[in-house]
């Protein structure tokens, strides 16, 4: 087992019973021999993959500062949101979500799975000409809250925060853990960016616990819904707010590449290349991976893993869900058919 562990000041911040240990195992893929997986996906049934690890340290945050009503903001088929509302009401938290507008009106995917969580009361319809404004929206609804006596928090989309931060800091070591038992440390760590915590969370969780070694691990990052210069514009912002509340040492630069996805680059887009690479990941690999995000990702990885000039042992961080899949039967329908 490794002995890196994270300060015991960020430790009282954080629910273990939430960020629990991953296995890891060699993807079923005989191209990419070298390449491991680390089964993010399996830390919940109902929420998706990584982000239990940012609620893991964010609720406890809220308890403590005594909030009952939480705003969130996302999109109708947000995976934070759906995550989110279940902990917040498991907690006796109210949720309050402010939602884009869709471009459809029928409800299927996480849509559905909101409606279902959320009453009409708990939640607002931003139209779409009007998103660019919903965090000063969101912000007069729960000032007006607060003037009722509630004590609230509105949470940036994707919970992007230091609050949120310190959970994601566990994937790091956990990674560790998972190369303490393998005997063997990563060459390459490849994750996808949403709103960029997660990934943000394993490069200054392993610079916090391996120092200047930390830069022996190239991490790649696949950009699904970020610019690289937006991205590490966000890093150098969480590590000077992290230094500036923990006792940490402050490193260089970490050993960072990023990559555009190989199929449907346009975020949000999907098409019939993507579904089909579904259907071919979950035959050969037994993996069920979502079109939005993890399908993407694991396509941009084995096709840089495949032009390496000499084998690396890498690691695919698999931070979806098979919820992602919803709202997308019909076209996964028609690529599994496709193949027979």
């Amino acid at each position: 087992m490794s002995d890196r562990r994270l300060s015991k000041e960020i430790e009282l911040s954080i629910d273990r019973s939430l960020a629990k240990p991953t296995r890891i195992h060699k993807v079923a893929t005989p191209s990419a021999s070298q390449l491991w997986i680390k089964r993010e996906d399996e830390l919940s049934s109902g929420i998706s993959g990584g982000k239990v690890r940012k609620y893991a340290s964010l609720i406890p945050y809220l308890k403590r500062n005594g909030i009952d009503l939480v705003g969130m903001i996302g999109g109708p088929n947000s995976n934070n949101l759906v995550g989110l509302a279940q902990l917040l009401k498991e907690n006796q938290i109210s949720p309050f979500a402010f939602v884009r507008e869709a471009a459809a009106p029928n409800i299927h995917g996480n849509a559905l799975l909101l409606a279902m969580l959320l009453s009409e009361e708990e939640r607002m319809l931003i139209p779409r000409d009007k998103w660019d404004a919903v965090e000063k929206i969101a912000s007069e609804v729960l000032q007006q809250r607060e003037s009722r006596g509630q004590h609230t928090h509105l949470l940036r989309e994707g919970c992007f925060g230091v609050p949120a931060l310190l959970g994601s800091l566990t994937l790091a070591e956990d990674i560790l853990r998972n190369e303490s038992e393998l005997g063997r440390a990563f060459d390459r760590i490849y994750i996808d960016c949403g709103t960029g915590l997660s990934a943000i969370g394993l490069v200054l969780g392993l610079q916090m616990l391996l120092g200047e070694a930390a830069i022996e691990r190239e991490i790649v990052i696949t950009l699904i819904a970020e610019t690289e210069a937006r991205f590490l514009e966000k890093l150098n912002s969480m590590k000077t707010q992290l230094h500036a509340l923990y006792p940490i040492a402050a490193y260089k630069q970490a050993n960072l590449r990023f990559l555009k996805p190989v199929l449907s680059p346009r975020f949000g887009s999907v098409n019939k290349s993507l579904f089909q690479s579904c259907c071919n990941v979950a035959r050969e690999s037994g993996m069920l991976m979502d079109p939005t995000y993890s399908a993407k990702h694991f396509a941009t990885a084995l096709q840089d893993q495949a032009s390496a000039k000499a084998p690396l042992l890498s690691l695919f961080v698999f931070n979806g869900s098979a919820l992602g899949l919803m709202g997308f039967q019909d076209q996964i329908a028609r690529s599994s058919m496709e193949g027979i």
